[in-house]
């Protein structure tokens, strides 16, 4: 009895065994498999990482933001380079389909340059990077640059985006004076590009950096002109545009100017007609002392949004006599700068087509200072990465 016993789990155990062994081979390939994934999983995204790494130093370290070049042929190639290698001779496995494309991401793209620019910033005003620097005021004239070069006009990223008409904006701004004070407010929408504008392009008054294409970036963005003297024009008449209604507004709410409008267009136009005169005295007043804020700002000096009797400046009768000439002082130079009036109308502006500006000014600058070929939407803020390893799918996005 004994020894049948013995038989009997002998032959059980010959039966088992090799079913033991095939469950044990297969638990040691499936481990095996899954080791081999999850490490391809890690190479892939670390190959992505690296691939990334490629930014452009210059755009990096003059603009703070991460671009970089390549097209899907160039992008794949050299993901390859970096995943290939990094697997061992004897763990070579079957990868098809491996690929990485930056279409999704184009440079040109504003949304992924603004919240490329917000991140920046955020992290570069908590560090206090731009805590105790002064923007330097011109020495001397610099000479106003025109962009003539036909290709590089076409090539600029902003040529697609619509403009809208800021001058009206700026006239409606004059009416909520509330409003234009928001762009001083930190959580207010678009205080941040708006200071980045200020921080990495110069203005008509200001240099924060050498080696720029145009003297007065900033207010590229806010015309969109080709030449400086054009841009630099039309910031004048947005300047105007918010001065003169808010000029108006204090002549008529102060006695002393409204009774010197009444008895001029009386002695003009006696009559029926002096009421339409005095309306085009106190406009032309207005505009006359527009166009004084806008000298007293360009030569460092400060204008207030809401006008007091001792910093209004231009006399009616000058107005009246149609007399021009060098730029009339008022009694206080207080207000806000021309820096701050340019934040002001960066404020009213277009978030889209103001990065897209910004965006024209870096591939500008970059196109003279280093790559004379140098086009943004030839880069990339992004790649996404797919592949097939061992029957699996793998896809990945990656982005500054």
């Amino acid at each position: 009895m004994r020894n049948s016993k013995r038989g009997s789990s002998a032959v059980f155990l010959t039966m088992i065994l090799p079913a033991l062994i095939v469950i044990v081979m297969a638990l040691i390939y499936g481990v095996r498999e899954a080791v081999l994934e999850s490490k391809a999983d890690g190479i892939l995204s670390l190959a992505g990482d690296s691939l990334l790494s490629e930014f452009d130093y210059y755009v990096q370290k003059e603009y703070g933001l991460f671009v970089m070049k390549g097209d899907e042929k160039y992008l794949t190639k050299k993901l390859k380079d970096y995943a290939l290698r990094s697997f061992e001779r004897d763990e070579k496995p079957k990868v098809k389909g491996l690929k990485a494309s930056g279409a999704r991401f184009t440079a040109a793209n504003t949304e992924e340059i603004k919240k490329q620019i917000k991140e920046y910033m955020k992290y570069a005003m908590a560090q206090g990077f731009f805590e105790g620097r002064k923007q330097e005021a011109y020495e001397g004239e610099r000479q106003a640059r025109v962009l003539r070069h036909g290709p590089t006009r076409v090539a600029l990223p902003s040529r697609s985006i619509p403009e809208k008409d800021l001058a009206e904006r700026a006239g409606a701004a004059a009416e909520n004076v509330m409003s234009l004070e928001g762009a001083f407010k930190e959580g207010s929408e678009g205080y941040v590009i708006n200071r980045y504008i200020l921080t990495h392009f110069n203005n008509r008054v200001e240099q924060v950096k050498e080696g720029s294409f145009f003297r007065s970036e900033a207010e590229y963005i806010l015309g969109g002109r080709y030449s400086d003297e054009e841009n630099e024009r039309k910031t004048e008449s947005l300047i105007k545009a918010v001065r003169t209604p808010l000029n108006l507004a204090h002549i008529y709410s102060d006695a002393e100017k409204r009774n010197l409008v009444i008895t001029a267009a009386q002695i003009i136009t006696p009559g029926a007609a002096a009421a339409a005169t005095q309306l085009a005295l106190a406009s032309a007043w207005a505009y006359a002392e527009a166009d004084n804020d806008v000298k007293l700002l360009t030569e460092g000096k400060k204008v207030p949004l809401i006008k007091s009797r001792s910093t209004w400046a231009v006399e009616l009768e000058s107005v009246i006599d149609k007399i021009t000439g060098k730029t009339a002082e008022p009694e206080e130079n207080r207000g806000y700068t021309y820096h701050e009036y340019i934040q002001m109308l960066l404020f009213l502006m277009d978030e889209d087509l103001k990065t897209g500006r910004i965006l024209d000014l870096i591939q500008i600058n970059t196109r003279k200072n280093h790559y004379d070929d140098f086009l943004l939407q030839e880069h990339v803020t992004g790649i996404y990465i797919e592949a097939e390893i061992n029957g699996r799918k793998f896809g990945y996005e990656k982005k500054y």
